[in-house]
């Protein structure tokens, strides 16, 4: 590559990295947009990343960037088949159908420029950033949790006065700056990780922030009367844990983790509002897991078993090449019918299924399942190699990109996020891989 090439893709390289970041700091702010500060806009501002995502594109493009692997090939075939049928076989809205499109296919070529152009030294740069903004995040769902549904901070979106999604003991769940509970459980799962990452793979995080952000998590999770927040931080400590077991002193990366907890439930322990907060989570998981003396089997695992078996098993409505694009979506409903609802069934898959019938829904299904058993080899064969940032990440995120519902905006970002992060975790900056004579780990999903 010539001087000049180097330096015109430098400077491309340079705007992509600030147009991630921007990303990002709009899946964790969009909602505060919505609610708080324009709410007259929140509709327009379901879309509000899409123009990010476009112009990183349009930068890629014109550098001979683009990632244009063997997955986003497939994808983007699926996406224009999915699309025809549409418009040839199923309800034939073009507006419809392009909103479709951009929840299945149009931020997924996003994640790999995010993963083409950070580092691992940028994911714990992110990872440092976010744990600080987890203890503000904290702070907020303290005053949630406290005040009343007509208070400011409890608006919904579009400035409607209270949250409305009820917890335990009359409480009501903070959805923190999202404008729903989802966003607060991805948001505290990706910290969980970060928090993991800097216990156990590398020494960049202060013990201030370790030992701050420790407390807001634990403080976070009755905060949140989320079960899922705490299943899900569970599994992903879980998997921390059984990274630091492969790798060169592991007792003391178990005493960090040990000293960690012990430390953050005891200042956490110390704080009025913890007790409260526990007791409506408690009381909440007693009444979901019990409800009709169902327990937690059928509660909890038979749910998500549910989530990947129904839409498989359960499909006499469906046909074979499906209703379109974008018509089990909430913007998608609301336009066909005139208000927002689920025409397909709540689960992402029965949503895949209903919009693009069994040969194109189940192939779209099976792209997904494609991508993370790729970035799981991926993952467990940089944790050879010493290094178990990206396989922790993926743990918080995996699920998401099976089944999340990705026609929910905030899930839709999180996700995007997730396999970006990932992907740059495995990379070793130039840099670092000159000092060390060693060659650039290259991350793609060709094989």
């Amino acid at each position: 590559m010539s001087p000049k090439a180097n330096t015109q893709q430098k400077s491309a390289d340079i705007i992509l990295r600030r147009l991630v970041w921007l990303y990002i700091i709009l899946v964790i702010t969009e909602g505060a947009l919505r609610k708080w500060f324009l709410p007259s806009l929140s509709d327009p501002l379901l879309i509000i990343r899409d123009p990010i995502v476009l112009l990183s594109y349009a930068v890629a493009i014109h550098h001979k960037c683009f990632p244009l692997n063997r997955f986003i090939i497939v994808g983007l075939a699926l996406g224009v088949m999915m699309s025809l049928t549409t418009i040839l076989f199923g309800h034939g809205n073009w507006l419809i159908m392009a909103f479709g499109f951009r929840v299945n296919i149009l931020h997924f070529p996003f994640a790999f420029i995010m993963g083409r152009v950070l580092y691992q030294s940028d994911v714990v740069k992110i990872g440092k950033w976010w744990l600080w903004t987890t203890i503000a995040m904290t702070i907020i769902l303290a005053l949630q949790f406290e005040l009343p549904q007509s208070a400011w901070i409890n608006q919904s979106i579009g400035g409607k006065e209270g949250i409305g999604f009820t917890g335990g003991m009359g409480r009501f769940r903070p959805t923190g700056t999202f404008s729903f509970t989802n966003g607060t459980t991805l948001f505290y799962t990706f910290a969980t990780a970060f928090l993991m990452g800097g216990l156990t793979q590398h020494k960049r995080y202060s013990k201030l922030l370790l030992g701050l952000s420790s407390i807001a998590i634990l403080l976070a999770l009755p905060l949140s009367i989320s079960r899922s927040m705490v299943l899900i931080s569970a599994f992903i400590v879980f998997v921390g844990l059984l990274c630091t077991a492969m790798q060169k002193m592991a007792l003391i990366r178990y005493a960090r983790i040990l000293l960690a907890l012990i430390a953050g439930l005891f200042i956490a322990n110390q704080i009025p509002i913890f007790d409260d907060a526990k007791d409506a989570f408690l009381a909440r998981w007693e009444k979901a897991t019990n409800v009709d003396h169902t327990g937690i089997r059928d509660s909890i695992l038979m749910r998500t078993f549910n989530m990947f078996s129904d839409p498989l098993l359960n499909n006499d409505d469906t046909t074979a090449l499906g209703v379109g694009l974008g018509a089990g979506t909430n913007v998608g409903s609301k336009l066909l019918t005139g208000e927002r609802q689920f025409l397909h069934g709540e689960s992402e898959w029965h949503r895949i299924i209903g919009e693009s019938g069994i040969i194109l829904g189940l192939s779209y299904i099976l792209w997904r399942v494609w991508l993370v058993v790729r970035l799981t080899r991926l993952s467990i064969r940089t944790l050879l190699k010493g290094n178990g940032l990206p396989i922790i990440l993926l743990a918080c995120n995996g699920f998401n990109i099976l089944i999340a519902q990705i026609g929910q905006t905030t899930v839709y970002g999180f996700t995007i996020v997730g396999i970006g992060l990932t992907i740059a975790a495995m990379r070793q900056s130039p840099q670092i891989t000159k000092s060390k004579k060693i060659t650039p780990t290259i991350v793609t999903t060709e094989e």
